[in-house]
């Protein structure tokens, strides 16, 4: 989702300096652009005829003398369309310059142009808002099940009974072998037996 805002900004200054460079280039570019395309134009003339065919009608029409040509000399033509060139990339670039100057000090006059700007701002889409609410429940519950479950396990670590102690007896233990084992009550009342009926 696109959310447009509308921006008041003030041009209050614009640097001479950029502003020859920017004018220089973009002027030598129209300017040779122009001079190219006269010069394959032209070309494409005199090889379709086309300036013959003008002086034959300027001559039968008797607008022009048997030895004159229409066209004259080529090469002066194309350095008056190069030095037409320069001299127009060179006063448009001065003129620009000049008028960022004078810009500059009727700004500080006046307090510049005012230009309204839209800027665009990129929201998250409803979809992806309910994505997250939904996510943000499920971290709750699975936090309050945590939680719960902690709890639940701290009430029964209270609630325990304390270990009962088992009383040492003198019972064999399953776990020592018989010949190891120390004699139990028992058989100290069997060895008795067997001394009584001895001494009898």
């Amino acid at each position: 989702m696109v959310r447009v805002n509308r921006v008041r900004r003030i041009i209050r200054k614009i640097d001479p300096w950029t502003v020859l460079k920017v004018t220089l280039v973009l002027n030598f570019i129209v300017s040779l652009t122009v001079v190219l395309g006269l010069s394959i134009l032209w070309v494409l003339l005199v090889n379709a005829g086309v300036p013959q065919g003008l002086e034959d009608i300027a001559r039968r029409l008797a607008l022009l003398d048997q030895d004159a040509s229409l066209v004259g000399n080529i090469e002066t033509l194309f350095t008056s369309v190069v030095s037409l060139a320069a001299v127009y990339m060179l006063t448009q670039t001065a003129l620009a310059t000049i008028g960022a100057f004078f810009y500059n000090l009727v700004s500080d006059l006046v307090g510049g142009i005012e230009v309204v700007v839209l800027e665009e701002s990129h929201l998250e889409t409803p979809q992806k808002q309910k994505i997250n609410k939904k996510t943000k429940e499920n971290q709750d519950d699975k936090e309050t099940v945590l939680m719960s479950f902690v709890n639940s396990i701290k009430k029964v670590r209270e609630n325990k009974p304390e270990e009962i102690e088992i009383p040492k007896t003198d019972l064999p233990r399953p776990d020592v072998p018989r010949d190891i084992e120390e004699p139990t009550l028992m058989d100290a009342l069997k060895n008795t037996e067997n001394e009584e009926d001895e001494s009898i």
